[in-house]
């Protein structure tokens, strides 16, 4: 049965990735780091809710993925604030993490093969 909490977790990566992808198309640096933390605030939450979901479960190769995406995705929007430029260090480093997320999500066998397969190639770019 789906709780409020597993909406809430599917709706963050959707808000996730449209705040996201405005900050990017925006020219105003103000604007787009706001579309950006409001970005990082919904895949925290969702990656920190998944987390719990597939720890309780006893899925503990998927949940350590969530757990480091969301530690990759608080590095990012802790440097959002410093400004485009500044903020390359701990893109990377969140990038970096982002992609360790993909494997580990990926060798848990809680998903489809098709999906784990289509996440191998990503953890790769």
């Amino acid at each position: 049965m789906r709780t409020t909490l597993d909406t809430v977790a599917a709706i963050g990566p959707a808000i996730g990735g449209a705040f996201g992808l405005a900050g990017t198309f925006v020219a105003s640096a103000p604007l787009r780091e706001t579309l950006w933390a409001i970005d990082g605030a919904a895949l925290v939450v969702a990656a920190a809710l998944l987390t719990m979901k597939y720890q309780r479960l006893g899925n503990d190769c998927a949940a350590a993925g969530f757990l480091t995406f969301l530690a990759g995705e608080s590095l990012i929007i802790s440097g959002n604030a410093a400004g485009l430029e500044a903020s390359v260090p701990s893109y990377v480093g969140g990038i970096s993490l982002w992609a360790a997320a993909l494997v580990l999500i990926g060798a848990s066998s809680t998903f489809a093969l098709w999906m784990r397969l289509t996440g191998a190639p990503s953890c790769l770019s």
